[in-house]
């Protein structure tokens, strides 16, 4: 048995509407000045657009602003109401100029918004007074772009492809041999065999008590390190004259001669 797949719905369509100028409109305003007219338009009672007021004080307004508007029902069932209005309050409480309504099914070539219509405007007598050029095009509304589309620019528009940041990176760590030990016998610290009543050169800020202190620390090293070294010296004279007394018996007998007999 063979299965019929529904036709797709259709797509939503919009009203492309551009206002473009209206002439021989009547001045409402003409016992406080000079025309100031508006217009305001609609497809759904609930939403309804305007133009800005031409204030040339001319009753052949400009406009030429263009507007789209969703069909919200077919369009052989919708109707455009326009109506214009004086930007400033008169002494009537709503200053109607005129008004305008259009049934979609009768425009011809409904798809041509480029053309530039003509039609009448009726006052609010009902009597006609003035006209006014509109564009009319009934379109498809243009699908809205996925939620997952990009638009990314080539690399060379408004932008250029920066080099990264240097990375930071650590000196190498290298092993340095241990210092070689001191040598035989040098005492473990430095000798200071300076006066301690040198004064120091330029002026110092160190106390009295600092001073002192540093004094006796290196005083109580200096001492040790001396002792060290002059206990060293004794032990080294005491070998030097044990070897040369040893050195000198040596030479006494070898210079002895036993006696011929």
């Amino acid at each position: 048995m063979a299965t019929h797949s529904r036709p797709p719905p259709p797509r939503p369509l919009d009203l492309d509407l551009t206002i473009v100028s209206a002439k021989h409109l009547k001045n409402v305003n003409w016992q406080n000045g000079d025309l100031k007219p508006y217009a305001v338009f609609w497809v759904d009672p609930d939403r309804r657009l305007s133009t800005r007021s031409d204030d040339s004080g001319s009753t052949r307004p400009v406009w030429n602003e263009r507007f789209t508007l969703p069909l919200v029902v077919p369009p052989h069932e919708t109707v455009l109401t326009l109506e214009i209005f004086h930007s400033k309050p008169s002494e009537t409480p709503k200053p109607l100029v005129a008004t305008l309504r259009v049934e979609l099914k009768e425009l011809p070539d409904p798809d041509d918004g480029s053309k530039i219509r003509t039609f009448s405007l009726l006052r609010p007598s009902g009597r006609p007074q003035g006209k006014i050029r509109l564009k009319l095009g009934i379109r498809e509304r243009p699908l809205p772009p996925p939620h997952d589309y990009h638009f990314a620019p080539p690399s060379s528009y408004y932008y250029t492809n920066a080099p990264p940041p240097p990375r930071y990176s650590a000196p190498p760590y290298v092993s340095l041999p241990p210092p070689p030990p001191p040598p035989y016998g040098t005492p473990s610290a430095p000798v200071d065999y300076s006066p301690y009543d040198q004064k120091p050169r330029g002026g110092s800020k160190i106390g009295v008590g600092t001073g002192l202190a540093v004094g006796a620390v290196a005083g109580a090293l200096g001492g040790m390190a001396l002792e060290e070294g002059l206990k060293y010296e004794e032990e080294k004279i005491g070998e030097r004259v044990e070897h040369e007394v040893t050195s000198k018996e040596r030479d006494d007998y070898g210079d002895y001669h036993r006696p011929e007999y």
